[in-house]
């Protein structure tokens, strides 16, 4: 009796210790579920079609930033210019288009201040703007050794101040743009276009990262880059392909923030980059680098969004939100500053 006793206490034992540790893997999961049920008993209107795609598209926005975090988060680097590249980049490429068409005698920025034509060039010169922010931190990390956490902060810094100039600190209009909301406002069935476009991209890259030597390369950079270069990986070139993305990621989420408000604000994406810092925590990425994957990035981007939103419904102010995020980063440093060295 007192065997057959034991042998169920050690199965009940073992089954106990199989569902603690498949929550522990799915921790994401089961907290995106129990955040969703909160938000429904809080207030009838979460489940609202209104909210749900509002929470969808600012998903999409935080998503985007935190995917390019993350993957600088893996080779050991952090891009501080995330939010300020969302104003920066449509703000210089506006002005560098206005400057080509006016060459040959068209206007395409009314009295200074609202845009009429040159999209498809300034979408061009967005992605292309951004793209070059992350290309060159990632040059001066790799050429002189300084961290990119320094570099990208003065670089930040450098972005606002020039938004601020470029612009006269004026918002810049698009609205006289037939149809320049569609980005941030169109939606297939109950997802926005924005969001379904966050959602590829994610799947690609997670895809990338897990079956291709892109990803191998990433992750050993990040892991061990003494032993990734002995290996023959060109450590330094993945440093800057990885800013690179999240530059591109940046300027994505600046035309998608731009088309839904039909404006520019020198102001647009001041702060984001701690969000994106913030979800690739939450994700399961490390910020010693050469750990994770963006699968948790996404759910991770979810998972904020709601508890902002649900914090929103409380009605508790922003600063609310900001010592939590900073929180989530203290405690993720902290962790990072007690393993030992590699």
């Amino acid at each position: 009796m007192q065997t057959e006793i034991s042998k169920r206490d050690l199965a009940s034992t073992f089954s106990i210790q199989r569902i603690g540790k498949f929550i522990g893997k799915n921790y994401l999961l089961f907290s995106l579920i129990l955040l969703i049920v909160a938000g429904t008993l809080v207030n009838d209107a979460f489940l609202s079609t209104a909210n749900l795609k509002g929470l969808l598209f600012t998903v999409a926005i935080y998503g985007l930033l935190a995917v390019g975090q993350s993957l600088n988060m893996l080779v050991s680097e952090l891009n501080l210019t995330l939010g300020a590249s969302m104003a920066f980049s449509p703000i210089l490429a506006i002005w560098i288009a206005r400057n080509i068409y006016a060459a040959s005698g068209v206007e395409i920025v009314r009295s200074g201040v609202q845009l009429v034509g040159g999209v498809p060039l300034i979408v061009f010169l967005v992605l292309l703007i951004s793209v070059l922010v992350g290309v060159t931190i990632g040059s001066i990390r790799v050429k002189f050794g300084v961290s990119s956490l320094i570099i990208s902060l003065g670089m930040s810094y450098l972005l606002q101040g020039s938004s601020y100039i470029i612009s006269n600190s004026n918002l810049i209009y698009l609205s006289e743009i037939k149809n320049i909301n569609w980005l941030g406002t169109a939606a297939i069935g109950p997802f926005p276009v924005s969001f379904l476009i966050f959602l590829l991209i994610g799947i690609v890259l997670i895809l990338l990262m897990k079956y291709t030597r892109f990803g191998l390369r990433l992750y050993s950079t990040g892991g061990n880059e003494k032993a990734a270069v002995y290996s023959g990986v060109n450590t330094k070139m993945w440093k800057i392909i990885a800013l690179g993305i999240s530059g591109f990621c940046a300027g994505l989420a600046a035309l998608m923030y731009s088309s839904r408000m039909e404006s520019i604000d020198p102001i647009q994406g001041e702060g984001l980059q701690f969000y994106a810092l913030s979800i690739a925590i939450i994700g399961g990425i490390s910020v010693a680098g050469g750990k994770g994957s963006l699968s948790g990035t996404l759910m991770a981007s979810a998972v904020l969004v709601i508890i902002l939103n649900i914090m929103q419904i409380f009605g508790l102010a922003s600063w609310y939100q900001t010592i939590m995020i900073g929180a989530i980063i203290l405690i993720a440093s902290s962790q990072a500053i007690r393993k030992p060295a590699r």
